[in-house]
C-alpha cells in the first residue's frame, strides 16, 4: 500500500515536470515579453531623449514592430504629443517611410510603426521628431539578418503536435502496465 502511494506520487511529480517544461517552451512565452522590446539605440538630442525599440533582435525581413520612446532630458517624463517619422534607406538605395503614432502602440507611452522590411541587410534609420517649435533629426545604423527556414521560425508551433502525442503515449503506456501479481503460497498437505 505504501509503495503504491509512492510510485503514484512519483508519478504525479514527473507529470507535473513534463507540464512545466511544456509551458515553459510553450509560444505563450514569447507573448508575456515586455511591450516595448530591445533598445535598439537612445540618443539625446536637445529638447528630447529619443528611444528605439523593436520586438525583436535581430531584425528580419518582413514585418517588423518598431517603437519609439520620447522623454525629456531633464526629468526623463514621458512626452505624449509629438510626430513621429522614421525612414529606412537601405545599402541598396531603397527608401521605406512610415510614421509612427501612439494609436499603433499597445503602451501608449510610445510611437509605433509596423513596417514591412523587405530586404535582409544594412539599413539607416532617420527619425524626425517634432513638437510645437522643437524639432530634431536622429541617425542611427541598423542591420537585418537574413529571414530563417520557416521551420525554425515557427518550432513552438511545429513541435507542439508531437509533444502533446507522446505525452498521450506515455499515459497509456503507464496505465497498460501490469500490476505484479501476489504470489500465493499454498501448502501441500500429504
Amino acid at each position: 500500500m505504501i509503495m503504491r502511494r509512492t510510485a503514484r506520487r512519483v508519478l504525479e511529480l514527473r507529470w507535473a515536470f513534463l507540464l512545466v517544461l511544456f509551458i515553459s517552451l510553450s509560444p505563450l512565452v514569447q507573448i508575456v515579453r515586455a511591450d516595448g522590446g530591445i533598445v535598439i539605440f537612445q540618443r539625446t538630442s536637445a529638447p528630447f531623449t529619443i528611444t528605439l525599440l523593436s520586438t525583436e533582435m535581430p531584425l528580419r525581413p518582413g514585418p517588423a514592430d518598431l517603437s519609439v520612446l520620447l522623454e525629456q532630458p531633464d526629468g526623463h517624463a514621458p512626452i505624449l504629443d509629438a510626430q513621429v517619422f522614421m525612414e529606412l534607406q537601405h545599402e541598396a538605395g531603397m527608401i521605406i517611410q512610415a510614421e509612427a503614432t501612439r494609436s499603433q502602440a499597445r503602451n501608449k507611452l510610445l510611437y509605433c510603426s509596423l513596417i514591412n522590411l523587405p530586404a535582409q541587410g544594412h539599413w539607416k534609420v532617420r527619425l524626425h521628431v517634432s513638437r510645437g517649435d522643437s524639432s530634431t533629426v536622429v541617425l542611427s545604423d541598423l542591420v537585418v539578418a537574413p529571414a530563417q527556414p520557416v521551420f525554425l521560425s515557427h518550432w513552438e508551433l511545429i513541435a507542439v503536435p508531437p509533444i502533446i502525442i507522446i505525452l498521450f503515449i506515455l499515459n497509456q503506456s503507464l496505465r497498460r502496465r501490469p500490476r505484479k501479481a501476489k504470489m500465493q503460497v499454498t501448502e501441500v498437505g500429504g
